[in-house]
C-alpha cells in the first residue's frame, strides 16, 4: 500500500510539473514571439520589462490613435481591435466609457507626430485613462516594388525614421498626460506566407524589439505582441487584401490587449 501511495504521489507530481512547463512555454511565446520565427532569424538577446498597466476597472476614457489597424480596416463589423477593446471594457465595467478613435487610414508615423500637435487631439489625450495606438505598418510595408517585393534600403531608412517618430509619439502623449496607460500594439508580418517572407521576418522582429526597448524607458507604457497571433496563420486571420486582419484576427488582437489590461 505504501509503495502504491508513493507511486500515485510521484505520478501526480510529474503531471503537475508537465502542466507547469506547458503553461510557462505558452506565456514565454506570447511575450517573445520572435521564438516562432525560422531559426535563421536573429532573436534579440534581451527582452525589456513591461510597465504594469492600470487595471481595467480604472478606465473611463479611451483614445485610439494610429493607422488603419486602429481604424479597423478589414473587419466586417467595422470595430477593429480598438472597438472590440472598448466593448470588452464596457462589458467588464457594466457601463459605457468615453471612446475617441482618431486613427486615420494610411497614416505613417510622421503623420501621427503631426496629428499630436493639434489642440483638439491634445485635449482628448489629456483626459484619457487609456491610450491605444498602432503605427509602423505603412512606414515599413510601403517600401515595396510590388505586393511581395521589398526594397531593403528603403525599408531600413523607413525603420530608422519610424524609430525616431515612435519615441516622439510617446513623449508627446506623456507631455499632455503623465498618468494614462499607453498600449502600443506591435506589428505582425502580413508577408509571412509569401515570397517576401525572407526579407520581412527579421525587420519586423527587430522593429518589435526596438519598440519594446523604447517603451521600457517610460512609465505605464506597455507593448502588446501580435506576431505570434498571425505567424503561420495568415490565411485564417488576414483579410482578403492579405494585409489587414479580418474579423477573427482583430478579435485575437483585442483579446491579447485585454489580457494585458487585466
Amino acid at each position: 500500500m505504501r509503495t502504491s501511495g508513493r507511486m500515485l504521489w510521484r505520478t501526480a507530481g510529474l503531471l503537475s510539473f508537465v502542466s507547469f512547463l506547458l503553461f510557462a512555454t505558452g506565456f514565454v511565446l506570447a511575450l517573445n514571439p520572435q521564438q516562432l520565427a525560422p531559426a535563421k532569424a536573429t532573436v534579440p538577446s534581451e527582452t525589456p520589462e513591461q510597465a504594469s498597466p492600470i487595471p481595467a476597472e480604472g478606465v473611463q476614457k479611451v483614445v485610439a490613435l494610429g493607422d488603419s489597424l486602429t481604424r479597423g480596416a478589414g473587419d466586417a463589423n467595422g470595430q477593429g481591435y480598438a472597438g472590440l477593446v472598448r466593448q470588452a471594457l464596457e462589458k467588464k465595467l457594466g457601463k459605457s466609457i468615453t471612446f475617441s478613435n482618431l486613427a486615420i487610414n494610411g497614416q505613417e508615423s510622421t503623420d501621427l507626430v503631426k496629428q499630436l500637435s493639434q489642440e483638439q487631439v491634445k485635449s482628448l489625450l489629456s483626459e484619457a485613462n487609456l491610450v491605444l495606438f498602432t503605427i509602423g505598418g505603412n512606414d515599413m510595408f510601403r517600401q515595396t516594388g510590388g505586393l511581395y517585393t521589398i526594397d531593403k534600403e528603403k525599408l531600413a531608412a523607413a525603420t530608422k525614421q519610424l524609430t525616431t517618430n515612435y519615441e516622439e509619439v510617446i513623449k508627446q502623449i506623456r507631455a499632455v498626460n503623465p498618468k494614462a496607460t499607453i498600449v502600443y500594439t506591435t506589428l505582425y508580418n502580413p508577408f509571412g506566407d509569401t515570397e517576401a517572407s525572407v526579407d520581412t521576418i527579421q525587420p519586423v522582429l527587430d522593429w518589435n524589439h526596438t519598440a519594446s526597448q523604447i517603451a521600457a524607458k517610460y512609465p505605464r507604457v506597455i507593448v502588446v505582441p501580435t506576431y505570434d497571433l498571425f505567424a503561420n496563420k495568415e490565411k485564417a486571420y488576414l483579410y482578403t487584401d492579405h494585409f489587414h486582419p479580418n474579423t477573427a484576427g482583430y478579435e485575437r488582437m483585442a483579446a491579447r490587449i485585454m489580457q494585458a489590461l487585466e
